[in-house]
């Protein structure tokens, strides 16, 4: 479980969106299925938003777990249908992790390469 340090505020609209360890953000609670994801509320704009947002895991529905050995499993370079198999997921969900985490992986990139020198 990461800090509250680890997080910034995910309104695009705040002054405060993407800088971590303002002091903005506070827990408010849990949410999800098993009440196992933090809720957050931003200080600076009063935005409420899970610990997920932002992330490949923000609408995930498998267990945590799972979802990041589907991921783990493809980065190894197994295959999508391999993957399900060895995972007992069905392929589409296997292939929608797989878009997620490249659309992620995408902006990832080209954001550092933007930036670097």
């Amino acid at each position: 479980m990461h800090p509250i340090e680890h997080f910034c505020c995910q309104n695009s609209m705040c002054p405060d969106a993407g800088l971590r360890g303002k002091g903005n953000l506070r827990f408010r609670g849990r949410g999800g299925k098993d009440r196992q994801i933090r809720m957050l509320y931003c200080g600076t704009c009063r935005a409420l938003f899970s610990e997920r947002k932002g992330t490949v895991l923000e609408q995930c529905r498998l267990p945590p777990e799972k979802a990041v050995a589907i991921l783990h499993h493809l980065r190894e370079r197994c295959g999508i249908r391999a993957t399900s198999r060895l995972l007992e997921v069905d392929r589409s969900t296997t292939a929608r992790y797989a878009r997620l985490a490249g659309r992620h992986a995408q902006a990832l990139h080209n954001e550092l390469v933007a930036v670097s020198p």
